[in-house]
């Protein structure tokens, strides 16, 4: 066989750009959402695609998603950040209570963005400037915002329906929710800055390599303040939308959150060990597989506990697919 015969059979330069495509991490998740999309018309139907049931996932997966983008800005600078969900309720708490109290909605959510992020500053200024466990510190934050959530709300909460919030959460475009459109778009511009800003290679930079990064001259403790400022206000935001969805906030609100969306976003190709790695359209897709997967077994009236081993299943085939492929080494 001649060298020309071997140069011949290689596949065109296009072909090789889907199959790489393919191999990635998001590439492999898109897959794995396609597959969930055919299992849910053969099992369920066309009725799986129905506006209605469109409706209730996009609401379902709207204020996740939105929350997972922005967590996912720590978690690539090399931080988890397990406060999120547990931010999610308190300024979800905060936000209600005030707008119960008479003030106005548009100031409240104002004060409830500047709580998330004196919340995300206090994080950073404990992980960066002490050098503490990042684990370790937002887990403690997790617990102090869930007590001030429960002593905030002793007995039930008061509802609150603010029409303009209501009508964004509630409303639909074409059978499609409009937080979910949101949502998606808020994916495409951080996949945007992750992949094409100089910002965005820094956060990739800092959590792949935070030693090389700083002899590049990068500020890894600015972008780690940044990046942990980002999630928890993310994680305020998330709860100023669950309010506009549910019309009040219980103090049990986003108990569990961080763990459904860190499952997603390493199902989508994030990695909890290491920053670095991962895209957000990645943990779109694997948002959108938990919730497609949740709503078939919904849908046929499966005992809920199933969705829990599913979703392991899932999580621990990404994991080692990962592995296999070396996505934990940030190039």
């Amino acid at each position: 066989m001649t060298a020309a015969t071997v140069l011949d059979e290689r596949p065109a330069p296009g072909a090789r750009r889907i199959v790489d495509a393919v191999k990635g991490p998001v590439g492999s998740i898109g897959l794995m959402l396609l597959l969930t999309i055919i299992v849910g018309l053969a099992w369920v139907g066309p009725a799986f695609f129905a506006p209605s049931n469109i409706q209730i996932v996009g609401v379902s997966v709207a204020v996740p998603l939105i929350v997972a983008v922005m967590a996912s800005f720590a978690l690539l600078a090399g931080v988890v950040d397990l406060s999120i969900g547990s931010m999610v309720g308190f300024g979800a708490v905060i936000f209600n209570q005030l707008v119960a109290a008479g003030m106005d909605p548009w100031l409240v959510a104002g004060i409830t963005v500047v709580v998330g992020a004196v919340v995300g500053l206090t994080n950073a200024l404990v992980i960066v400037k002490f050098g503490a466990e990042p684990l370790a510190v937002t887990l403690g934050m997790l617990t102090l915002l869930r007590g001030l959530s429960q002593v905030i709300v002793v007995n039930a909460p008061p509802s609150t329906l603010i029409e303009p919030l209501y009508n964004v959460t509630q409303g639909a475009v074409a059978g499609v929710p409009v937080l979910l459109l949101i949502g998606i778009g808020v994916t495409l511009v951080a996949a945007g800055v992750v992949s094409k800003t100089r910002m965005g290679r820094h956060v990739q930079a800092v959590g792949g390599d935070p030693r090389a990064a700083q002899r590049a001259g990068i500020p890894v403790a600015r972008v780690r303040v940044v990046a942990l400022v980002v999630s928890a206000v993310g994680a305020a935001i998330g709860g100023i939308l669950y309010v506009g969805q549910l019309g009040s906030a219980s103090n049990i609100l986003g108990t569990g959150l961080e763990f459904q969306i860190y499952a997603a976003l390493m199902i989508g190709g994030y990695s909890i060990t290491r920053g670095g790695v991962g895209n957000p359209i990645g943990g779109l897709f694997g948002l959108l597989v938990v919730a497609g997967i949740t709503n078939i077994l919904n849908v046929q009236f499966f005992d809920p506990d199933y969705l829990d081993l599913i979703v392991a299943f899932i999580l621990l085939a990404a994991v080692l697919v990962d592995r296999f492929r070396g996505g934990d080494v940030f190039e």
